[in-house]
């Protein structure tokens, strides 16, 4: 009998990163070249959702194949109890390493479990060289008084807005030092192996970018808009949305970039035939659609939460498939692909299914958590039905029609409703059933985490 084929599975996955400034009408947007060829070569998942329009809650769905609600409505990491893609790759004897440095996705939140190498919690690792600079925070408070630190942290923002001075450095890694990270790790290493990469330089704050949109634009003035808009919000005036939309698409062009350089790099240690290599996001950005500025929990509206989705490899020839996927569809495509068996708690599905039939039906979900009212979306790819817990309300969009989801079609269209409302009742039953968890565990948060959350733009 023929073993199972070993191959390497890369999944990668860019904060921030909106369907809209990936597609055109024609396909990728022929400026992202190296996107551009990934979806060339693989299959684009036209309708591609996050199950959540927030870092913490959207990668519980991209790891482990499950709904943030499941595991507690404000889920504080990745419970042990959730299966992990890295974790059930590990058990089957594949080779594992994240490449990370997004504070919410830190092992302060659980998300390293399962990996044998993961960036930043393996800081003696001599593969491990990048340095966050937030580290000038600890640094900070073990050299001042107490109440000089917070003192002078107390006007991060505030120097920021006035000065456009990132204190205390970047708060992630750039692309290309990521890049590094993981061609050494790669370069040490055999088939077959699980590699996760998590690019930041898309997220908040944008910086400058030498040969993209963005050229020419002030560092100090991109910081200091920033911080005017992540503190103005909805009032923030439309010329500089303008700048801030620039800067954004000009992070994209960057990124492109750096994969191109990623996959030339990774073409001399893989077998490019034999590996799976997913493209995705786990949530969208705004600059004034819906009053909003960059990506506030508790929207549901498209900008926020439809994100591309390539996948190229094995099983995944040229195509392109309109069938609504989520990212609680990758773990157990991704497994699929591994020969790894897919854990019975993951509701998601295996994307190579529609390949036979790319117009399938089928409805997705998000989820939101604000202060005022928990929401829920549903959609089946034309239409979509986002109800408010609270007091019932619900708004349907025909996404076809009306894009920008500005009128609210409940009352025309009440068999659509209907059947978006029942599907959103079979989803809570489904999050809520007894088996789940209705308390959310607490942690325990460092400065250091606490310091880089305030430098992307987070209350903590």
């Amino acid at each position: 009998m023929e073993s199972p084929t070993q191959r390497d599975i890369v999944l990668i996955t860019v904060d921030s990163l909106r369907a809209s400034y990936v597609y055109t009408d024609s396909g990728v947007a022929d400026h992202l070249q190296h996107i551009g060829n990934l979806a060339d070569d693989g299959t684009v998942f036209t309708n591609a959702f996050s199950n959540a329009g927030i870092t913490k809650a959207s990668f519980l769905s991209i790891l482990s194949g499950t709904y943030p609600w499941m595991f507690g409505p404000i889920p504080a990491g990745f419970d042990s109890e959730r299966p992990h893609l890295a974790d059930q790759c590990s058990d089957a004897g594949i080779s594992t390493a994240g490449f990370n440095t997004n504070p919410y996705l830190s092992p302060t939140y659980g998300y390293d479990r399962g990996f044998e190498y993961y960036m930043g919690r393996d800081s003696g690792d001599e593969i491990d060289e990048t340095t966050i600079s937030a580290k000038f925070w600890p640094i900070l408070k073990e050299a001042l008084p107490d109440s000089l630190a917070r003192s002078i942290r107390s006007t991060y923002g505030t120097v920021g807005k006035k000065f456009g001075i990132q204190l205390g450095g970047d708060p992630y890694v750039s692309a290309e030092a990521v890049n590094e990270s993981v061609i050494k790790w790669v370069s040490r290493t055999s088939s077959p192996r699980f590699i996760w990469i998590h690019y930041m330089d898309v997220h908040t704050p944008y910086y400058p970018r030498e040969r993209t949109v963005s050229e020419g634009i002030g560092r100090r003035r991109a910081v200091k808009l920033f911080h005017k808009a992540n503190e103005l919000r909805d009032e923030t005036p439309p010329e500089d949305l303008e700048v801030l939309e620039r800067l954004y698409r000009g992070e994209i062009e960057y990124l492109d970039q750096c994969l191109g350089e990623l996959f030339e790099e990774l073409d001399q240690h893989i077998d490019v035939d034999n590996t799976v290599v997913a493209f995705g996001s786990d949530h969208g950005e705004v600059f004034g659609e819906h009053g909003e500025v960059f990506h506030p929990d508790g929207v549901l509206y498209d900008p926020f939460v439809q994100v591309p989705l390539i996948i190229r490899g094995p099983g995944f020839e040229t195509d392109v498939v309109e069938t609504p996927v989520s990212n609680a569809d990758i773990a157990p495509t991704l497994l699929s692909a591994a020969n790894v068996s897919v854990p019975d708690d993951c509701v998601g599905t295996d994307l190579s299914q529609f390949l036979a039939d790319p117009s399938a039906k089928r409805t997705v979900f998000a989820e939101a958590h604000t202060s005022e009212t928990d929401k829920v979306m549903a959609t089946n790819g034309r239409y979509k039905l986002i109800r408010h817990l609270a007091d019932g309300n619900e708004y349907l969009y025909d996404r076809y029609q009306n894009p920008a989801e500005t009128y609210n079609r409940v009352a025309d269209f009440p068999a659509v409703r209907a059947e978006l409302a029942s599907a959103i009742d079979e989803h809570l039953t489904q999050v809520r059933a007894p088996n789940q968890k209705t308390e959310s565990a607490s942690l325990e948060v460092g400065d250091e985490v606490k310091t880089r959350l305030r430098m992307l733009g987070y209350d903590e």
